[in-house]
């Protein structure tokens, strides 16, 4: 055989084994990051509609999106609370209340924890949720 067909042999042998699966590609999946995050109640609270959050920092000391910094701690819990102000419709008053957010990465690459809102006057709800990723922003 002559030196170039022999070549062009050995490429073509070599293509069609990377084609027959020979190489796996990585399956490694990547961490989570930045982007669109969807906020899912579960448990008692699954029937709350999902709320789409664009994550601006996600890195393993912090999340943070609106006004929320989720800060990590030596357990690996990320937490952070903001305290906010609504106006009551019935009479218009404003009252105080404090959302909490506590979180752990899950092992699907999302994360899972608990949202409470507590109303200035000691009334609570406690919900379990969980973020899940929905794309780069």
């Amino acid at each position: 055989m002559k030196p170039a067909f022999q070549l062009g042999l050995q490429l073509l042998m070599l293509l069609f084994l990377n084609a027959c699966g020979t190489v796996a590609p990585s399956l490694v999946q990547s961490a989570p990051r930045a982007g669109m995050w969807s906020l899912e109640y579960r448990g008692g609270c699954s029937g709350q509609e999902a709320e789409t959050l664009q994550i601006t920092r996600l890195d393993e000391n912090e999340i943070a999106f609106d006004d929320f910094r989720l800060l990590r701690d030596d357990q690996g819990e990320y937490s952070g609370a903001v305290d906010l102000i609504a106006p009551m419709p019935a009479d218009g008053r404003d009252v105080p209340y404090t959302i909490t957010y506590r979180l752990r990465a899950t092992a699907a690459g999302g994360f899972a924890g608990s949202e409470t809102i507590v109303e200035g006057g000691g009334h609570g709800l406690g919900c379990p949720v969980e973020l899940v990723f929905l794309g780069e922003r």
